[in-house]
């Protein structure tokens, strides 16, 4: 089951969306993950998780605060949410015979996300599985109900039993930015599976509503108020992370430059099949010393 949905939330003491269109049963899992000056702004009929004053104000303190959340949920399963998020449910059309609604996607109804859930949670207890969640509302629709090996964001269910141990031994907080990238990388380097829901998928509200943007601090925070760039995704800092990532994951990610802008592709089954290849070779090493001590 699982157990606990952490919303680190900053600055949106009024706005929480994804806490305000979770179906009842699950606002009663939610632990809001805030700042101690801000916890009395808050209001929400939920559970509150206070941050360690070392972390606030800390140039990666998102990084820092999903380490501490990751500590915290110790050997249980859990959910990683942003605040902003809208769970949507596409057609089952693009992978099936079956036509289930009239258009290509809509907003998910409280059971369907219920529903979601407990997919996930029979997710976890396969084996490698550590690590599934919706797609993002602008993958283009695939022809399976769900891929295995890709990075899993913004709403992500976890399986305590896997990460809690390596969470000691990942890198996961040298970056402000894009540090959700780098913790899928870490995993997958230790054996631990990601899955993505194409049938369910995830719209970040932020994104698209103005009133909003300048609310996302980690973004936001890195530059004044006189030099935010147009777009974040292609600023410097934004490839900085990207380039310290892709230096500790040098067969996982290719960054280049097309048509004036700054790409960049990901190659998360290679991660995980080094993994896959170096547990190979282990094995095989570990059987013919076992057959040597036979043999003497």
């Amino acid at each position: 089951m699982i157990d606990k949905i952490y919303i680190p939330t900053i600055r949106r003491t009024t706005t929480q969306i994804t806490y305000d269109n979770l179906p009842d049963e699950l606002k009663k899992k939610v632990v809001m993950v805030v700042e101690p000056a801000e916890r009395n702004l808050y209001n929400y009929d939920c559970d509150y998780l206070t941050l360690p004053d070392n972390i606030v104000g800390s140039y990666t303190q998102l990084a820092e605060t999903r380490k501490f959340i990751h500590k915290h949920a110790g050997t249980h399963k859990y959910i990683v949410a942003d605040d902003d998020l809208i769970i949507r449910r596409k057609n089952s059309k693009y992978w099936s015979d079956i036509n289930n609604m009239e258009c290509s996607n809509r907003v998910a109804t409280p059971d369907e996300i219920l529903e979601m859930i407990d997919t996930f949670d029979e997710w976890l207890d396969e084996d490698n599985m550590g690590v599934v969640g919706p797609c993002n509302s602008d993958m283009h629709p695939g022809t399976t109900i769900y891929q295995d090996t890709m990075g899993v964001f913004s709403f992500v269910a976890y399986d305590g039993r896997k990460i809690s141990k390596v969470i000691d031994d990942m890198d996961i907080t040298c970056v402000r930015i894009a540090e959700d990238v780098l913790f899928i990388y870490e995993c997958l380097s230790r054996g631990i599976n990601t899955r993505v829901s194409i049938e369910y998928q995830y719209d970040n509200r932020s994104m698209a509503n103005k009133d909003l943007l300048h609310t996302r601090q980690i973004w936001t925070g890195m530059y004044d108020e006189d030099n935010q760039p147009k777009d974040y995704l292609q600023a410097d800092k934004h490839y900085d992370a990207l380039s310290l990532i892709r230096d500790k994951f040098p067969h996982g990610m290719k960054i280049y430059e097309k048509n004036g802008k700054m790409k960049n592709t990901k190659y998360w089954k290679k991660v995980y099949k080094r993994y896959l290849d170096d547990e190979r070779i282990k094995i095989w090493c570990e059987d013919q010393l076992r057959k040597m001590k036979e043999n003497e």
